[in-house]
């Protein structure tokens, strides 16, 4: 950040270069350095703060004007940030989507490879597969959660985008990831598996036959919303020091829910597990249930977190008001 080449504290005295304040010849009255330091100090506080290269305070006449202009030029930063970050390069984008392809990949492979009835003589009850699921999430979070997050769900990329964690660009490559890695374990499992297990509607997330659409639909939607409000409270500020458990945790909160609801739904959650076993098969029947419910469920449960649980940082209003004291400081008249 480039040094002040004068800092104006009034109208009757400004900061030479050497350091020395100095005032007009009808007041010989000195003003310490150590205070101005410290002014110049606040200001550049500010300025980091609102993450700004220039403050331009050159005259007494454009002092106040600058800064009334930073906060106007914030939003305007914002406005440019909407849909691309400055801080996201190529490299990020590539990183982040091959952490999320390989790791909903991995999520497919692997959970689905939990679900073959047929491993299991007599065959295992809907107790296992969810658990095997859970252990799997837990797995990939290990590995890939610092990289990118390890989302591995559209529904919980989208709640990163409410949230403003990630940019709206961003999350379009996390999403495509997250389509082209389930497909593409799903497809490779298919192809290691023994064939006479690989049935029709195998790992296919499908509404039990006695629930009918909007049931399912409806327990899609909360199990989601759910979901969302654990990634919350997770990601909340006021959770940050107790985060080395959060693989285990999702991984069991996966398991749990995955138990209780999968009978009904098949518990997905997640539209892009259960897209990637019905393009394969070919089999699109209430696949709009899997698409609708977790993304209503997304927002829902970041409305919830936000209404209910969330607390407003004061930090933009003490911005707002330390400009305040700066600008009628250098506007101040004796």
């Amino acid at each position: 950040m480039p040094m002040f080449l004068a800092v104006l504290l009034s109208s009757r005295f400004y900061v030479p270069m050497s350091g020395t304040v100095e005032v007009p010849e009808a007041n010989n009255s000195k003003i310490s350095t150590h205070e101005v330091l410290l002014q110049v100090k606040a200001l550049q506080e500010i300025r980091k703060s609102l993450r700004k290269t220039t403050f331009n305070m050159k005259t007494p006449l454009t002092a106040a004007k600058d800064v009334e202009g930073l906060k106007k030029e914030c939003q305007d930063d914002d406005k440019k940030e909407t849909w691309f970050r400055k801080r996201d390069t190529r490299k990020h984008y590539f990183t982040n989507f091959m952490s999320e392809l390989l790791g909903t990949a991995l999520l497919m492979f692997l959970g689905c490879m939990g679900c073959a009835p047929q491993a299991d003589n007599p065959p295992a009850s809907h107790y296992l597969p969810s658990l095997s699921f859970g252990l799997v999430v837990l797995l990939i979070i290990q590995i890939f959660g610092h990289i990118s997050g390890a989302h591995l769900n559209p529904a919980v990329t989208l709640s990163t985008v409410i949230f403003k964690m990630l940019s709206p660009a961003m999350g379009a490559v996390y999403i495509m990831a997250q389509f082209l890695g389930a497909t593409f374990g799903f497809a490779l499992l298919k192809v290691l598996m023994p064939q006479e297990w690989v049935v029709p509607g195998f790992c296919a997330t499908k509404p039990h036959a006695k629930s009918t659409a909007m049931q399912s639909l409806a327990i899609e939607t909360i199990i989601t919303c759910v979901l969302i409000l654990v990634c919350c409270g997770v990601w909340d500020k006021r959770n940050a020091h107790k985060q080395d458990s959060t693989p285990a945790r999702f991984g069991f909160i996966i398991a749990a829910i995955a138990m209780v609801a999968g009978p009904i739904t098949g518990a997905s959650m997640n539209t892009a597990r259960s897209f990637a076993p019905a393009v394969l098969e070919g089999d699109y029947s209430n696949q709009w249930i899997y698409w609708l419910g977790p993304t209503v469920g997304a927002i829902i449960g970041c409305g919830l977190y936000s209404v209910l649980f969330a607390y407003e940082e004061e930090k933009v209003e003490a911005i707002e008001t330390e400009l305040e004291e700066v600008s009628h400081m250098v506007t101040e008249k004796p």
